[in-house]
């Protein structure tokens, strides 16, 4: 029976102040040197966060950021040093073969599989260890592989897949069993353009569209969880600084307005005047096709618009095309991660 009432309805996934640290020193001396304690470095720093049932929940962050070993613990490959994780009702940490039968795990790591293996064997190998057998691994077999793409290479070994190939195979490995919760670590990193945008409608449109899925997606593509994802949390050095739906976590955001001026001419008094213009803390210039472009950054007002076409116009300059700019993932991205710096 479930252990934590979350797992009924709504949230499928409840981590709770999870801490992880590693040594940072092996082997006997150090072991002697500190008298048995040996030194440990944190990095995870009391993660909570809940993921809904039948959602796509992106994990979003720089290498380091820890995104690959919160996965690993949801996974229970890796024990937390403390917190707690449930998967679907289930204490993963206190009971984590039952949670294994409710999950697959996508990774980026080939050497797990056997490279003397065909693929059709190491799916029979690990499709037996999650207990699926006889007919019913078969078919399973054989709709992953499809849904992958493999299905002309099921019988050939491991060891000539090219890296694309061979991180699709994680993906049909991960499905075998066909397991409520699905975690995908960073899925498209080895693969083609072609395939990987294949990977991305087969977990966005199949997997959770479809098959009702929840799926928690590890990566650093910005596009990619902003494309794909329901809710995203932003990871920096093993702490969630922000997380919530994509349109929401500029709620926050150091907001600057970007816009882009054409003019019929550019002399220095009116660079002058622009640059005098309170709250501007970008300016540009260059000269096009157009006329003379302008680019703008300047801090939201009531009146920052109109002071700024004053300025480039109030010595009779005509502005042929103004253009808004839209924040960008990237500067929300970038703005909470220097948040962070600061704070620290």
């Amino acid at each position: 029976m479930p252990d934590n009432p979350n797992g009924a309805s709504g949230a499928i996934v409840v981590v709770d102040r999870l801490v992880k640290s590693f040594p940072i020193m092996y082997g006997i001396m150090p072991a002697i040197k500190h008298f048995g304690r040996i030194p440990r470095r944190e990095v995870l720093h009391g993660i909570s966060l809940s993921v809904r049932r039948g959602e796509l929940f992106g994990l979003l962050g720089a290498n380091g950021a820890g995104k690959t070993t919160l996965l690993k613990m949801l996974a229970t490959l890796s024990i937390p040093d403390s917190g707690t994780i449930h998967i679907d009702g289930i204490n993963a940490v206190r009971n984590p073969m039952a949670a294994k039968r409710r999950i697959g795990l996508c990774t980026s790591e080939e050497r797990s599989f056997y490279f003397r293996l065909s693929a059709r064997q190491n799916l029979e190998f690990f499709g037996t260890l999650m207990g699926v057998r006889g007919n019913k691994l078969n078919r399973r077999i054989h709709e992953v592989v499809e849904m992958v793409d493999l299905g002309s290479a099921i019988d050939r070994p491991f060891s000539g897949f090219s890296s694309g190939m061979r991180q699709r195979l994680t993906v049909a490995r991960a499905l075998i069993s066909d397991p409520p919760v699905l975690f995908f670590d960073e899925p498209t990193r080895a693969v083609d353009p072609v395939h990987a945008e294949e990977l991305r409608r087969l977990m966005r449109d199949y997997l959770v569209g479809e098959l009702g899925k929840t799926l928690v997606l590890a990566t650093n593509l910005l596009d990619e969880a902003w494309g794909l994802c329901d809710t995203i949390a932003v990871l920096k050095q093993g702490m969630v600084v922000a997380c919530g739906p994509p349109n929401s976590l500029d709620t926050n955001f150091t907001r600057m307005l970007r816009y882009q001026i054409v003019i019929d001419q550019l002399d220095e008094a009116l660079i002058a005047r622009a640059k005098a213009i309170p709250g501007l803390s970008s300016f540009a210039s260059s000269e096009s096709a157009e006329g003379f472009v302008l680019d703008i950054e300047i801090a939201p007002s009531e009146r920052s618009l109109t002071e700024l076409l004053s300025a480039v116009s109030s010595n009779g300059a005509t502005v042929r095309a103004l253009r808004s700019e839209a924040v960008r993932p990237i500067d929300i991205f970038s703005d909470l991660v220097r948040v962070t710096d600061n704070d620290e």
